[in-house]
């Protein structure tokens, strides 16, 4: 009974904890392990709690994926958002004393996956205890359990490479060289994970019945999806071949990473690839398009607007087939990770640019997209601009007129730099920028021409008041957000949708990744997939792009210059979702992707040539090898001497 007693203590604390939606959660007074898990209520209580650990992508200095080495937007607005955790490790400020965001001891803005794991683990020792549930929803919530502990490994591996696999919570009779833990190989780690999942895959339902009230709860798809990225992370450079880790050995004298490549890894993960995207497209998914005729919004759009909102709206639309797994938390008013962390309010508004001058006031557009993510996207032509023949990149920093042909992107008669001319779609939809046009449905006319004011971004000018860089992000914020002038109340209104944690656009690219590493040579099946998401933001495939308008016109033909292909692919297609940071790690990449200096135009320019001079924003990412995995803390290793601290730390 004393063993009991304590998981009720910890188990009780976990429920003191305040979640949004289904996870709101108001404990009873808990006698013992037994009476808290009584009931079906009781149980589906401990059920949320279980999900309340999953790690919020809308809180972007708390959350790793974003302003972390240099992300996809700016931070480096005030001394405030510098001494946030994200920010400090971009500049070399991680530590071994007490690590920045620590999800493996829960401190420093980080939550504990462990603690998560833990609960997870109560769920699953005590979901036999209840009797007032059928037994079809018992084994439902079962297998959602199961799926969690798998993601909540997976994302401590990410992080950290080889971690404890916490297969059943260990006793309190448990010796202390029992409890002493050690960090396991990544490959088996990862097997434990595709364990999980496989075990919980076939009692998760395909498709969420109730989409009211269970919005983010785990489906089929879901376990299959993170199954298969599991598997590719294993597959990828990182973890398959790379000689950093070689001499990385744990105190039993086991290697922790494998030095020698298998591409038989890439085999197994394109495999495990095709079957999640098979039972997505069972389960209904496909990628979105947007029909106006289908929307309640009247506007007559025009065809170039239709192709931004298929861009926007696949990721901001409620309930679009595009999404796989979502977010349960509201994307609005009061949220957005930030809503307890002054000063911001969420992370919606804070993206939104600032249209009219009293939008400033509302802490609108706090957070600008970093300059390279303007020079990322390809031409109109589909392909990187330094490659395009067609394209005139020796002036892209140079200022042009906007003649009539750019009239639905750009004002008609405005100059702007030569960077926002002649680009594809998902640049558009994705980006705000100086002269060119943000539109929100009440600043939009029926022939879906906006006539609400260009952004203006000069000194002086209101879009610049809170804009450092020169480059807004449209893609997060929902078309039907309104700022000041596009409500009676004078405020900010945010649009409600869910943030997007996984997408089948991702899992496209990411199986012609695998196919391109099997294969020796690209061929129509690796094409293929990629050419689905790339028609579906209105381009041509890879190979007539190259062979139409590129300097290298076979590049599509290599499997080295392919796999490059791909790799720009998912960065476009998924900028701003919180996906660049883990790709490229699992790439090995990260060191030449955040080695640059960080750009900007001129903010105190007011003149269109003052303005329009590239400036050095601030220093370089500090980013080293060591740096591709977070340490753990040197109080952590004094607990547990079994522990070894991360290579290179």
């Amino acid at each position: 009974m004393k063993t009991k007693k304590i998981y009720v203590l910890a188990f009780a604390t976990v429920l003191l904890c305040s979640c949004n939606n289904f996870f709101d959660i108001v404990p009873d007074d808990i006698p013992s392990i037994d009476n808290a898990f009584a009931n079906r209520a009781m149980l589906q209580k401990s059920l949320f709690t279980c999900y309340s650990y999953l790690p919020d992508p809308t809180d972007p200095f708390y959350y790793p994926a974003y302003h972390t080495h240099k992300g996809e937007f700016s931070y480096s607005i005030s001394e405030h958002f510098q001494n946030l955790p994200s920010p400090q490790i971009s500049k070399g400020n991680q530590n071994t004393s007490s690590p920045l965001l620590s999800y493996w001891s829960g401190s420093n803005g980080g939550s504990s996956m462990f603690q998560a794991l833990r609960f997870c683990n109560i769920f699953l020792e005590n979901a036999h205890v209840p009797q007032d549930i059928s037994e079809f929803e018992r084994t439902q919530w079962i297998a959602e359990v199961k799926f969690l502990k798998a993601y909540y490994h997976f994302f401590l591996l990410q992080l950290y490479g080889p971690i404890p696999i916490v297969k059943e919570n260990l006793p309190m009779s448990a010796s202390p060289e029992e409890m002493r833990v050690y960090r396991e190989p990544v490959d088996d780690c990862i097997d434990y994970i595709v364990q999980l999942c496989d075990e919980a895959a076939p009692d998760l339902p395909l498709v969420i019945a109730n989409t009211t009230e269970e919005l983010g709860r785990i489906t089929r798809p879901i376990a299959l999806a993170i199954k298969a990225k599991a598997l590719t992370w294993k597959a990828s450079p990182l973890f398959n071949g790379n000689p950093y880790y070689a001499q990385w050995v744990d105190k039993r004298g086991i290697k922790l990473i494998s030095d020698t490549p298998d591409n038989g890894k890439w085999e197994n993960a394109a495999i495990a690839l095709r079957e999640a995207i098979d039972v997505a497209h069972a389960a209904g998914h496909a990628l979105y398009e947007y029909n106006k005729n289908m929307n309640s919004n009247t506007i007559n759009m025009n065809d170039s607007l239709l192709h931004l909102m298929t861009i926007r709206k696949g990721v901001t639309e409620r309930w679009n087939t595009g999404v796989i797994w979502s977010s349960t938390e509201s994307f609005t008013q009061g949220k957005g990770g930030l809503s307890s962390k002054p000063p911001l309010g969420n992370m919606q508004r804070d993206l939104c640019a600032v249209l009219y001058a009293q939008d400033a006031t509302l802490m609108m557009g706090y957070a600008p997209a970093a300059f390279e993510m303007a020079e990322l996207y390809y031409s109109k032509n589909g392909i990187p601009i330094d490659e395009d023949k067609d394209y005139s990149y020796e002036n892209i920093y140079k200022p042009r007129i906007a003649g009539d042909e750019h009239r639905f992107f750009i004002a008609k008669g405005q100059e702007t730099a030569g960077l926002n001319f002649d680009r594809e779609y998902r640049f558009y939809a994705s980006l705000g920028f100086d002269r060119g046009y943000y539109e929100l449905s009440a600043g939009t006319n029926n022939q879906g021409l906006s006539f609400a004011p260009y952004l203006r971004l000069r000194a002086g000018e209101a879009a610049n008041l809170c804009n450092f860089i020169g480059y807004y992000v449209k893609k997060l914020v929902s078309f039907e957000s309104r700022t000041s002038m596009g409500n009676a109340s004078n405020n900010y209104v945010g649009d409600n949708y869910r943030f997007p944690l996984l997408r089948l656009a991702d899992l496209y690219l990411m199986y012609s990744e695998a196919l391109n590493e099997v294969k020796s040579s690209p061929d129509e099946e690796v094409y293929y997939w990629i050419d689905l998401v790339r028609e579906n933001a209105g381009l041509r495939g890879v190979v007539e792009s190259w062979q139409n308008h590129s300097n290298n016109p076979d590049s599509p033909k290599d499997k080295n210059d392919m796999r490059e292909i791909i790799q720009q692919e998912r960065l476009i297609e998924l900028s701003f979702e919180g996906q660049r940071f883990w790709d490229v790690r699992r790439w090995h990449k990260a060191d030449q992707w955040f080695k640059d200096t960080p750009k900007c135009w001129n903010y105190n320019g007011k003149t269109v040539n003052d303005y329009y001079t590239l400036l050095n924003f601030e220093e370089p990412s500090k980013f080293s090898e060591k740096d591709y995995l977070w340490p753990l803390s040197t109080n952590d290793l004094r607990i547990n001497n079994n522990l070894v601290q991360t290579y290179g730390w």
